[in-house]
């Protein structure tokens, strides 16, 4: 279970503090934000609000947030010494839901379940989530992501991307998924060239390694998809790009 440090929401208008609504299966849309540090630093904040706007644009929710405001609506009387936590932003039509939670590390053996589902507009983070919570409450998300598949196409993981790599080849999966910040962030730091193509069962069965990326996951090695027995045979790729992550978070 989330251990939440706060839960606030917010009337879009005027900003009045109202009862607190998750807003899970509302028009809208939200972001996933990392906050770690002994004075609190919001990882990607910028990437992130602009990613945000660009959604409610596209849902025409007539909302602008900026970090001012944001940092303005988040309670100044944490008593965090350091923070390892996920900061939620969701927004609807007329009203805005900010919640804070620890983060929870993933475990260093690491397991992937196939799923056959795709996300509603799935090119927007959007709201439409609740068919999604109810297959992770099933499992344990430290130890597992839900991969999604959609005509036996590989997507998007339940709250990552996923980077595949054969013979050093960075392969992205080609199809109708968000893309987020956290790999968009990975891709232009790396120098390697990386391709998008339609990712198969069969691709995965013979990459070297599967590599998940997010905000709350951070950079996680896959070790095994025990559906279709595959096992992690290398780990070259995945320790260069958590050393990318990890010194951004320290900067």
């Amino acid at each position: 279970m989330a251990n939440f440090l706060f839960k606030k929401s917010y009337k879009l208008s005027t900003f009045k503090n109202v009862k607190y609504d998750h807003l899970w299966g509302s028009k809208g849309v939200f972001t996933t934000i990392r906050v770690y540090g002994e004075s609190p630093k919001y990882i990607f904040l910028k990437d992130h609000l602009l990613q945000l706007n660009k959604s409610l644009k596209k849902f025409n929710i007539n909302f602008l947030l900026t970090e001012k405001k944001l940092l303005e609506l988040i309670p100044s009387n944490l008593k965090i010494q350091k923070y390892n936590h996920l900061l939620r932003v969701a927004i609807k039509n007329n009203k805005i839901s900010l919640s804070l939670r620890s983060r929870l590390k993933p475990s260093n053996f690491f397991q992937c379940k196939l799923v056959n589902f795709q996300r509603s507009n799935a090119k927007i983070k959007n709201l439409q989530y609740k068919k999604i919570l109810s297959m992770q409450k099933n499992i344990n998300m430290q130890k597992m992501e839900i991969l999604f598949y959609n005509n036996n196409i590989i997507l998007e993981g339940s709250t990552t991307n996923l980077i595949l790599i054969k013979n050093s080849q960075i392969i992205l999966p080609k199809g109708n998924y968000y893309k987020g910040v956290t790999m968009n962030y990975l891709l232009k730091k790396i120098q390697n060239k990386y391709f998008f193509k339609s990712i198969r069962f069969s691709d995965l069965i013979v990459a070297d390694e599967i590599i998940l990326v997010g905000s709350g996951k951070g950079v996680v090695k896959v070790t095994s998809i025990p559906q279709i027995k595959w096992f992690s045979s290398s780990a070259k790729m995945f320790k260069r790009l958590s050393s990318m992550y990890k010194a951004q978070l320290e900067l």
